[in-house]
C-alpha cells in the first residue's frame, strides 16, 4: 500500500497543498537541488584530497616538516 505525502507550501499568509503537475515539478526541483548539492561536496572533497596528497608529495620530496610547510602555505 503506497502512502502519499502531503507537499504544504507557504505563499504570503497562506498555506496551501502541492498537487498533481506542481506536486511533481516540486519534488523534482528538491531532487535536483540534492543531486547538485551532493556532486558540489564530492569536488570539494576530491580537491582536499588532492590538496593533502600534494602538500604531502611537496614535504617528502623537498625534506620539509610540519612547521616548515605551515609557514610556506
Amino acid at each position: 500500500m503506497a502512502t502519499m505525502n502531503k507537499i504544504m507550501v507557504g505563499i504570503d499568509n497562506e498555506v496551501i497543498e502541492l498537487t498533481g503537475a506542481d506536486k511533481e515539478a516540486f519534488l523534482a526541483d528538491r531532487k535536483a537541488t540534492a543531486d547538485a548539492q551532493a556532486l558540489l561536496e564530492a569536488e570539494y572533497k576530491a580537491k582536499q584530497e588532492a590538496r593533502e596528497n600534494a602538500i604531502k608529495k611537496l614535504a617528502e620530496v623537498a625534506g620539509l616538516t610540519k612547521e616548515e610547510l605551515a609557514s610556506i602555505l
